[in-house]
C-alpha cells in the first residue's frame, strides 16, 4: 500500500513557494525547501519529485493564485473597461511596498534558468497570456469598442511585454505616480484604436 501523507500538501507548497519566490530557483536548496515545509528531504522528493518539478509546481500555483487579475478582463462585458481594471490592479501591486519580491513568474523569466523544462513552462505562460489578451482585444473589435482592422496580435504583444516591464520595475519599489504614468501611457495605445475615443 502507498504511504499515507501526514501533512497538508497545499500548505507545504505554499511555504516552499515563498522560498522560491524570495530566492529564485538556483539559490534555493532542497534542504531549505524541506525545512520551510517542516518535511524531511526524503518526504519532499517522494511527494513532489525533483527540485525542478517542485519549482514548476510552485510557479503553477503562483499563476493560479493570480488568475483573478485576468478575470477582471474576462468577466467584464466591456473588454476595454476590463483592460483598464487589469492595468490598474497590476500597477497597484507593483507599487505595493509589501510585495518586495515582485512577480514570481517575471523573476523566473529574468533568472533565465538553463533548465529546458523550466524555460518551456515560462514560455508557455507568456504565450498563454498573449493569447488571452488577443482573444479579448478581438472581442472588443467584434462588439464595436475597437476599430475594425485593429491589429489585435500586435497590441497583445505590446501589452504582454509592457506588463512584464512593470513587474521588473516593481522590484525597485516604484512610486504610485510612476505606475499611474505607465498605465496611462499603455492605455493610450489602446485609446488610439477606440471607436469612441471618449470611452
Amino acid at each position: 500500500m502507498p504511504d499515507v501523507l501526514h501533512f497538508d500538501v497545499d500548505k507545504a507548497l505554499d511555504q516552499m513557494l515563498k522560498v522560491f519566490w524570495q530566492q529564485g530557483f538556483k539559490a534555493t536548496t532542497t534542504k531549505q525547501l524541506a525545512k520551510s515545509a517542516s518535511l524531511s528531504e526524503g518526504s519532499l522528493f517522494n511527494t513532489f519529485g525533483s527540485k525542478r518539478e517542485l519549482y514548476i509546481q510552485t510557479l503553477q500555483r503562483y499563476r493560479e493564485n493570480a488568475q483573478f487579475l485576468f478575470e477582471l478582463i474576462e468577466k467584464d462585458v466591456s473588454p476595454i473597461h476590463g483592460f483598464r481594471a487589469y492595468w490598474n490592479a497590476i500597477a497597484a501591486r507593483a507599487a505595493d511596498k509589501t510585495r518586495v519580491n515582485g512577480c514570481m513568474i517575471t523573476n523566473a523569466t529574468v533568472e533565465q534558468s538553463q533548465d529546458a523544462k523550466i524555460v518551456e513552462f515560462i514560455e508557455t505562460v507568456h504565450s498563454d497570456n498573449e493569447k488571452f489578451f488577443k482573444k479579448h482585444l478581438d472581442r472588443a473589435v467584434k462588439i464595436g469598442e475597437l476599430k475594425q482592422g485593429t491589429d489585435a496580435k500586435a497590441l497583445a504583444q505590446f501589452l504582454q511585454h509592457s506588463v512584464q516591464g512593470i513587474r521588473v520595475l516593481s522590484r525597485t519599489n516604484p512610486s504610485k505616480q510612476k505606475m499611474r504614468n505607465i498605465v496611462n501611457t499603455a492605455m493610450s495605445v489602446l485609446d488610439q484604436h477606440l471607436v469612441n475615443p471618449t470611452q
